[in-house]
């Protein structure tokens, strides 16, 4: 099938709108990509640090469920002591 002479640069334009508009589609799907590619790396650090924090957590709750831990929390957190102690405040 032959396109007259005549309708040829009409063809030409007619296809070239074509393919930029299917290449125009492609574009935010494309970029889209690409962001989330950008954002890997900061997603796999924030990931890192949450897993840090969950086993430190793991730890202190670990801590906290034996007798040494309960005694050295109350000691630290609320400055409390066994009778007959006494305490000393060393200032810096």
């Amino acid at each position: 099938m032959s396109v007259p002479r005549r309708l040829r640069p009409l063809a030409v334009i007619l296809y070239a709108a074509f393919v930029g508009l299917l290449l125009a589609s492609y574009a935010s799907p494309l970029q889209d990509i690409l962001d989330s590619r950008a954002e890997i790396p900061i997603l796999e650090q924030r990931l890192h640090d949450a897993e840090v924090h969950n086993t430190a957590q793991e730890r202190l709750t670990r801590e906290l469920n034996t007798p040494a831990g309960i005694e050295r929390a109350a000691r630290e957190r609320y400055g409390m002591i066994k009778p007959g102690e006494k305490v000393y405040i060393v200032e810096e």
